[in-house]
């Protein structure tokens, strides 16, 4: 809040290297050093650091730190006094202190302590399979497949969106008749 002598817009008054304070109407003109946050840490509700990545359809749940300006730390807040915001909605939700997974990307997060909103946390958010795409050695797409008694035939599976986890399990209904390896 500016503070105005004589209808002109003063800074605040330093005499020595010691901010002077006034009160207008029983209140303080500028906050006090111990009452201003200077930089806000996002970490989990635990107060460790953040996960590097979010698993698809994970949650996660935020807390922050503020440092203030006389140099110490407040208390771990989770809901109280503090606000939790995604900057891209469509890769993360949040609400409350909980953020939500909602599509693969980066996740970026920030916290408000007093007016003070944090730098971005990133959070690498994984991308859910959309489908898979079978090929035989050659590449061309195979849709069903007819082998004979004795035949084999190698297949390429790869998991779409090709940012999504490649891992799968290869499954027969019936082992009597097929196999995989």
């Amino acid at each position: 809040m500016p503070a105005l002598y004589a209808g002109k817009r003063v800074g605040k008054p330093l005499m020595g290297g010691h901010t002077y304070n006034a009160m207008f109407n029983g209140k303080l003109v500028w906050p006090l050093d111990k009452d201003t946050v200077v930089s806000v840490n996002i970490t989990d509700d635990k107060g460790k650091p953040l996960p590097k990545s979010l698993a698809v359809s994970g949650t996660l749940k935020l807390g922050a730190k503020a440092t203030y300006a006389d140099g110490h730390v407040g208390d771990l807040l989770t809901t109280k006094d503090v606000t939790f915001t995604s900057r891209d909605t469509s890769t993360a939700m949040v609400s409350g202190n909980t953020l939500t997974w909602r599509h693969g990307g980066t996740i970026l997060v920030t916290a408000t302590v007093n007016g003070f909103t944090s730098a971005a946390a990133s959070i690498s958010a994984a991308y859910a399979p959309e489908s898979i795409k079978v090929t035989d050695d050659s590449g061309k797409t195979i849709d069903n497949i007819t082998l004979r008694v004795g035949e084999e035939k190698y297949l390429k599976v790869r998991v779409l969106p090709t940012e999504a986890s490649q891992e799968f399990t290869p499954t027969v209904k019936d082992r009597t008749i097929a196999t995989t390896a």
